[in-house]
């Protein structure tokens, strides 16, 4: 499953490997280009901030390792970001597996039940696999596989109390924050449900095993917001997100979720033998609820419509979701099980499994369906732009170049991350810069222009192609030149930080 799952991912950004998907893709591909250059994190935020905004005080878990593994491998973070995080999302499934298989340690059809719990993550793929594939949410699906394994640990511990189990917690919450703060919360709250609801070990050794979870991250979260206090503004940030439905949760999973939910709850209140450990999980799902719900009254009091990071916090739901929707099915196992035993109609051994794996079967070919969806999209960032950026930016003033090219991302992209040019410029801030058809109106007008451009030649009308002159072509992309006028305001721009 981890296999097929992170090749499919990384098939869909081949063969250049550069990374797929809109949003604020940009903003976190100029981080990793800082990081790369620099070598170190930004201690001159007044003097880098006109060139990266917000990013300069972002967490740079995911753009540190991004970095890492392009210098690691021989390459650069830019061609390394997409494998990275498609990485992390193949872990998250894994790591559901290990859980369901701890939740049905008791179970016969404990293997094939597993196996069935990351067909279920698929399902609700919006939330799993667009926050990659379209959003780029780079640090926050990052963030989610921490998050996770801070889970998996505290179900290590809640089966039996080490501090090693801790350990692993306070390691996993470290990697969460200097990610992606928003999801130390969850898990966080279910460890705290976990040490105060169960009775062993004694109250001295629980309260040591908590410290031994909170207080490193209590230590990096002190140490980060020392002097970006105005940082925790960021819970009541507004923005574009996916709200809450049916269809993007899928109601198979919303439906056998709901009944281990239930089921769930109905075993803590009353444990039998053989039940599926699911505490871990209904705690985890508090703790999302919490923080929603926390966040969607802050924003709302805020005057803030988009309830932005509360929406988001749903994004970790489909994990314990998913867990829970295998106690259902596992039930009607032993339901099945116990009824043929009490008729004596033949061995119940021989006929579990296959029916088992069927059902796995059945629950991969739904996920298939439902990813269908899902289509390679036509990638805004091409190895021919790229080679064409980098010429430009290493022979030409980087702010006297406009672009022709189909896609604004890729605009903003070579614009930003490219080229290098300050975010915080008029010319930047002007959308109109990133239209390939407010471009060309203004390369072919009569009054002075911009005197290069950077073109996607296959994308450029004959008339348009009949009136530059390229100086240098990679392949379907190229630097050309403007016949007519030029002026440019931004010729002198110094070296970006």
């Amino acid at each position: 499953m981890f296999a097929a799952l992170f090749g499919w991912l990384t098939w869909l950004a081949a063969p250049s490997g550069l990374p797929i998907g809109g949003g604020d893709l940009t903003h976190h591909l100029q981080l990793v280009d800082y990081l790369e250059r620099h070598w170190r994190l930004v201690h001159d935020p007044q003097l880098v901030e006109p060139y990266l905004g917000e990013m300069v005080h972002y967490t740079p878990g995911v753009h540190v390792l991004s970095a890492l593994v392009g210098a690691w491998t021989g390459g650069d973070g830019l061609h390394a970001v997409h494998a990275v995080v498609a990485f992390s999302i193949a872990l998250k499934a894994a790591f559901v597996v290990l859980i369901t298989l701890r939740a049905l340690a008791a179970h016969h059809l404990r293997l094939p039940l597993a196996a069935a719990s990351a067909g279920m993550l698929l399902l609700p793929y919006p939330y799993v696999l667009d926050s990659l594939l379209r959003d780029s949410f780079l640090a926050q699906v990052m963030s989610e596989c921490f998050a996770v394994a801070m889970w998996w640990a505290l179900v290590i511990w809640d089966e039996a109390p080490t501090p090693w189990s801790m350990a692993l917690f306070a390691l996993f919450a470290a990697g969460a924050f200097l990610t992606w703060p928003i999801w130390i919360g969850p898990p966080c709250v279910a460890l705290g449900l976990a040490l105060v609801f169960r009775r062993q070990p004694a109250f001295r050794t629980r309260f040591r095993h908590g410290a031994l979870a909170f207080g490193p991250l209590a230590v990096i979260v002190a140490i980060y917001l020392a002097g970006r206090i105005s940082q925790l503004g960021m819970s009541a940030a507004a923005g574009a997100v996916l709200r809450p439905s049916i269809g993007a949760a899928s109601a198979l999973l919303l439906g056998l979720g709901g009944a281990g939910l239930v089921a769930g709850l109905a075993a803590l209140r009353r444990p039998a033998d053989g039940a599926p450990r699911t505490r871990a999980a209904l705690f985890l799902l508090a703790g999302i609820a919490l923080q929603s719900g926390v966040l969607y009254l802050q924003a709302r009091a805020a005057g803030n419509d988009t309830a932005y990071m509360a929406f988001k916090t749903l994004y970790l739901a489909p994990y314990p979701l998913a867990v829970l929707s295998i106690v259902p099915v596992a039930w009607l196992g032993n339901r099945w099980r116990h009824a043929r035993h009490a008729t004596s109609r033949g061995p119940w051994s021989a006929v579990a499994p296959a029916i088992a794996w069927l059902f796995v079967v059945l629950i991969g070919v739904h996920a298939a369906i439902r990813l269908r969806a899902v289509r390679r999209p036509a990638p805004a960032l091409t190895e021919a732009v790229l080679r064409a950026g980098t010429w430009a930016h290493d022979h030409l003033p980087r702010g006297c170049i406009a672009y022709m090219v189909p896609d604004d991302d890729t605009s903003y992209w070579l614009h930003l991350a490219v080229l290098r040019n300050p975010r915080m410029g008029a010319r930047s801030a002007d959308l109109a810069t990133y239209s390939m058809d407010r471009t060309i109106i203004r390369w072919l007008s009569t009054e002075a222009g911009l005197p290069y451009a950077i073109a996607d030649l296959p994308a450029l009308s004959r008339d348009v192609r009949d009136d530059l002159d390229v100086i240098a072509r990679f392949d379907t992309a190229a630097i050309i030149r403007r016949r007519g006028p030029a002026a440019c305001e931004d010729e002198q721009l110094p070296p970006a930080p």
